[in-house]
C-alpha cells in the first residue's frame, strides 16, 4: 500500500475497552470531535463484565462496535486494526483523550517511510482535570536516524504511552504480522519495540493527548508501594527484550547480547526491587554496585535525556542506596509516583523544570520531564 499524503490521510481511531464505562463515552467524544474530514472510529470491547456496553452503545450510528472475547488489549487491537480503512492509526486507550488538532499536527509532518509520530500528553486526573505536567520530555532533537542508533544499543527510546502515538498503516500491519508469544498482551509491546527498526519515529513536542491517572490503573502506584508491581514490571521488559531479539534475528538486525543492560526505565524498578525485597528479587545474579554502576553510567551516556533529568535520577538512584530502609520506600514510591511527592519535592522539581533554555520554543515551561514525573508506562487494563 502507498503511504497518502496532506489532506488524503484518512485517520482510524481504534479504542479497546476493558471496565471503563466511566471514561469510555468521554474518549469516544474526543475521538468524534478530532479535526479531520477522513476519520472513522472503531470501538472494540474486550469482554467487559460492567456496563460499558451501554455507553458504546449510546454512540451508535456515530461508531463501529464490536464486542469480543477476553483477548487482552493486544488481541482488541489486531482485531480493530483488520476492521479499519486508514492510513494512519491512533489507538486511543478508553480512559484517554485526544486533542481536536491531533491529525491536523500529524500531516505537518509526515512522511514516507514514517513508522510512528509520537507526542506529548497533558496528564489529567479521573475527573477529567488537567494536571498541569505533560509527558514525556522529548530529546531537543527530531533525529530519527539517532533515536534508532541508540534504541539499537539501548532497546529503548522516550516515547509516550499507547495514546500518545500516531502509526503508519503499512507499518502497523507488519509488526502485527510477526507472531508474538502469549506472554505479550500489550500493543506497546509489539509497535514500540519494532517502529524504530522499520521505520522512522518524529516527534511532535505540543501535547496532543491527555493521560489519565486514577486508581483503577492496573500498572500504577497511586500512593502505595507494591513491590509486585516492580517485579511484574521488570517482566514484562523481558518478554519484550526476548521479542526484539527474535526479530532483530529475523530481519538481521544488530542487537546487545542483554538488552536490557543500559534500558533505563528497566533498571530503575531493578534497582528499587533489589533494595525493597532482595530475598522476592527475580535477578538473582544481580548485585547492589553492579546495578547502582549500571543505572548511572545508562543515565550518562543516555543521548534521550537532558543534563538534568540525568542528574535527578542520578541523586535519586545515590539517595536510594544512602537511605535507611523506612526512608528508602518513600523514594521508591516517590519516582514511580508523581502524585504522592511531598509539596517540597513538587516544587523543587518544578524549579529545576524552570530552568530551561530559551532556545526550545516550543516546550512548555514549568512542565516536568518524564524523569520528573516518574512515568515508566504503565498498563491498564484486566
Amino acid at each position: 500500500m502507498v503511504q497518502q499524503e496532506g489532506p488524503a490521510l484518512k485517520l482510524s481511531v481504534i479504542i479497546a475497552n476493558y471496565n471503563h464505562r466511566n471514561f469510555v463515552g468521554a474518549a469516544i467524544e474526543s475521538a468524534l470531535a478530532v479535526d479531520w474530514p477522513h476519520k472513522e472510529v472503531i470501538v472494540v470491547d474486550d469482554a467487559s463484565t460492567d456496563d460499558s456496553r451501554s455507553i458504546i452503545d449510546g454512540f451508535r450510528g456515530r461508531v463501529i462496535a464490536y464486542y469480543r472475547p477476553k483477548s487482552y488489549q493486544l488481541g482488541a487491537h489486531i482485531f480493530g486494526f483488520g476492521k479499519s480503512t486508514g492510513d494512519v492509526i491512533i489507538f486511543l486507550d478508553a480512559d484517554d483523550l485526544l486533542e481536536p488538532e491531533v491529525m491536523q499536527e500529524v500531516v505537518k509532518v509526515w512522511r514516507p517511510g514514517v513508522s510512528q509520530v509520537q507526542y506529548r500528553m497533558n496528564l489529567i486526573d479521573s475527573s477529567g482535570t488537567q494536571l498541569g505536567t505533560a509527558i514525556p520530555q522529548f530529546p531537543r532533537k527530531n533525529d530519527p536516524a539517532k533515536l534508532r542508533r541508540n534504541y539499537l544499543r539501548t532497546i529503548t527510546y522516550t516515547t509516550p504511552p499507547g495514546s500518545g502515538s500516531a502509526y503508519a498503516r503499512d507499518f502497523v500491519a507488519r509488526a502485527y504480522a510477526i507472531p508474538t508469544p502469549p506472554t505479550i498482551r500489550w500493543s506497546d509491546h509489539v509497535l514500540h519495540p519494532l517502529a524504530p527498526v522499520l521505520g522512522d519515529v518524529l516527534t511532535i513536542r505540543k501535547p496532543l493527548a491527555r493521560y489519565r491517572i486514577h486508581a483503577a490503573q492496573n500498572g500504577g502506584m497511586l500512593g502505595s508501594l507494591d513491590a509486585g508491581k516492580l517485579r511484574y514490571r521488570m517482566q514484562e521488559d523481558v518478554h519484550k527484550a526476548r521479542f526484539f531479539g527474535s526479530v532483530a534475528q529475523q530481519l538481521g538486525l544488530p542487537a546487545p547480547h542483554d538488552p536490557l543492560r543500559h534500558n533505563l526505565t528497566h533498571l530503575q524498578p531493578r534497582l528499587a526491587s533489589y533494595l525493597m525485597e532482595p530475598e522476592a528479587h527475580p535477578f538473582p545474579e544481580d548485585k547492589l554496585s553492579s546495578l547502582v554502576y549500571r543505572l548511572m553510567y545508562s543515565a550518562t551516556i543516555s543521548s534521550q535525556m537532558r543534563v538534568r533529568d540525568r542528574a535527578i535520577l542520578i541523586a535519586w538512584t545515590i539517595a536510594c542506596v544512602l537511605a535507611p530502609p523506612s526512608t528508602r520506600r518513600n523514594f521508591v514510591l516517590w519516582r514511580f509516583d508523581a502524585m504522592s511527592r511531598p509539596q517540597a519535592i513538587k516544587a523543587l522539581l518544578g524549579v529545576l523544570s524552570s530552568l530551561r533554555s530559551p532556545r526550545l520554543p516550543d516546550q512548555t515551561r514549568n512542565k516536568p520531564s518524564r524523569a520528573e514525573t516518574g512515568h515508566l508506562g504503565v498498563r491498564r487494563w484486566g
